[in-house]
């Protein structure tokens, strides 16, 4: 690796470290419940469906395989952050659906996004802000086309 790309290594995996452990931190902090990221992640993907989801949803959504999707379904429940409802037209599927918990939770979530995102902003001049732009939208597309290999 020359030195461009081993700074950029690094970044890359600080930054996505770093802001890992303030997400979680910070839901702890704003919720007052421990939910891991990926707990967080799967409530805020049932939130977006309108509260209520499919396993094969969560799934699509979060580019997972369905029966990883049902364990982490099964977690949640036990948590109370969901409740699963037999679907009226096959009994053998379910509507997950976020509990007053749950939506507790996604609240934080999406409370956490708005001031990290304002957090961020305030850091930059408007210049700056079009190059950072420009340049996490290539970071994004580069491994958006490497995350539909594993597709």
């Amino acid at each position: 690796m020359d030195e461009f790309e081993k700074s950029l290594n690094d970044i890359l995996v600080n930054t996505f470290n770093n802001i890992l452990k303030y997400e979680e931190a910070s839901l702890k902090t704003i919720a007052d419940i421990p939910v891991t990221m990926a707990e967080a992640h799967m409530i805020e993907a049932i939130s977006k469906r309108g509260g209520q989801s499919t396993v094969s949803d969560i799934a699509n959504d979060l580019n997972i395989t369905p029966p990883t999707a049902t364990v982490a379904v099964k977690k949640l429940e036990k948590k109370g952050f969901v409740i699963k409802v037999p679907f009226s037209k096959d009994g053998r599927r379910f509507i997950i659906s976020l509990t007053r918990k749950g939506e507790k939770v996604d609240r934080a979530h999406s409370i956490f996004h708005r001031r990290m995102v304002r957090n961020i902003s305030r850091k930059f001049t408007d210049t700056e802000k079009n190059i950072l732009l420009v340049a996490v939208k290539k970071l994004g597309d580069f491994f958006g086309e490497k995350a539909k290999v594993f597709d």
